[in-house]
């Protein structure tokens, strides 16, 4: 059991890593078990759409497997139900000719002690004869008597026999009511995994839209990588996307490299640094799970203990405010002379006019000199 339940973590596991569309099917020859192991592994972890999706599958899949029971149980009561009342038919039919043949005995059991009353004894003198006709009389008795036990047997059975179908009919209803909440549970089970993959093609959407606008950006100024490693800036903070030491490093399972994209990871982590939580571009574009889609599209960060991420519009009130406090601002910009996108992180400065650290052009830059507060497209804060 400890090995199967390994074999399906480890499932699980590559689950994870594969397309975010997964069909029930993959999961259909499973027992109830292994499906109830594998849909506790994803409630832990059922943020991304991806993982909902595989957890509705999973539901679909169980759903389908009660359905599959409730059929059978339900196909199974019905030819027992035929087969009772067949029984009982047979029973009815039984007990009217034991009823029938038992007044037919008491009848004539009544007729022969009227033909051989005790007196006959005396008048004849003939004892043979009456003993004869006694006995005869007698075993009619019995015959009436046994007819008698076998009515009543055949009545009692005939009541159990009744109440079993009843019983049955009853839980044929109840697995009946049951099938019905079952189907109309699939049919919810699957307008919700239509709406998540619907949901998830226009988030896939996205992904390849921005992620395409980030290759434009890089592929519109050349060369990528730089021949040297840059310096930290003037607070130390800096990390460049070009930075040979990772540029061609590719992200998560992605094929696109830091210095293609890297744009947004070296923004997260010159913010992350500047709040005392030190990762590499590399160490970020090295963990799968920051990403979405097998993409290098980067999923919600996980902020440093006490911070929250945010994103926002365009507020210079906004930036001042978190530069004041001693944090960082991403912002999010629209190219102005290719059709791109573009992450830089504001450092310092105040109504509009801001130092920033370009992951692209290097450290300590004027924002005003290459960008404007109306090709913002986004604010991400790491705040408190």
């Amino acid at each position: 059991m400890v090995k199967k339940i390994f074999l399906l973590f480890i499932l699980s596991f590559f689950l994870c890593l594969s397309s975010p569309v997964l069909a029930v099917e993959d999961y259909q020859n499973m027992t109830l078990d292994e499906l109830q192991v594998l849909k506790d592994q994803l409630v832990k972890d059922s943020s991304t759409l991806s993982s909902q999706i595989k957890l509705i599958s999973i539901q679909i899949a169980q759903t389908q497997q009660k359905i599959k029971q409730t059929t059978i149980s339900i196909a199974t009561l019905k030819n027992n139900i035929v087969n009772l009342t067949g029984k009982i038919g047979n029973l009815d039919i039984s007990l009217n000719d034991l009823s029938a043949a038992y007044l037919e005995q008491i009848s004539l059991n009544y007729k022969l002690q009227k033909k051989i009353p005790i007196f006959n004894l005396i008048i004849s003198g003939n004892l043979n004869d009456y003993l004869e006709r006694y006995k005869y009389v007698s075993l009619i008795q019995k015959n009436s008597q046994d007819a008698l036990v076998n009515l009543e047997t055949t009545r009692i059975a005939l009541d159990q026999e009744k109440q079993d179908k009843a019983q049955k009919q009853k839980e044929l209803e109840k697995l009946e009511i049951q099938l019905a909440k079952q189907q109309k549970d699939l049919n919810s089970q699957n307008n919700i995994k239509n709406q998540l993959l619907q949901t998830t093609q226009k988030q896939l959407n996205e992904v390849l839209s921005q992620l395409s606008a980030l290759r434009n950006f890089s592929s519109a100024y050349g060369s990528s990588c730089l021949d040297s490693v840059p310096g930290a800036g003037s607070d130390g903070n800096f990390y460049s996307q070009r930075d040979p030491r990772w540029c061609n490093q590719t992200i998560g399972y992605s094929s696109d490299s830091i210095g293609a994209v890297g744009c947004y990871i070296s923004s997260i982590a010159m913010t992350f640094k500047k709040l005392g939580s030190d990762i590499s571009p590399s160490a970020y574009a090295a963990i799968p799970s920051n990403f979405q889609y097998n993409s290098a599209y980067a999923r919600v960060p996980s902020p440093p203990s006490g911070y929250v991420y945010k994103q926002v519009s365009y507020s210079s009130a906004v930036i001042d405010e978190e530069l004041k406090a001693g944090r960082y601002v991403i912002a999010q910009l629209s190219m102005r002379t290719v059709s791109g996108m573009h992450f830089v992180v504001i450092i310092s400065g105040s109504d509009g006019n801001y130092k920033i650290h370009d992951p692209w052009f290097g450290a300590d830059k004027n924002f005003n000199e290459r960008y404007s507060s109306s090709s913002v497209l986004s604010l991400r804060l790491i705040t408190k």
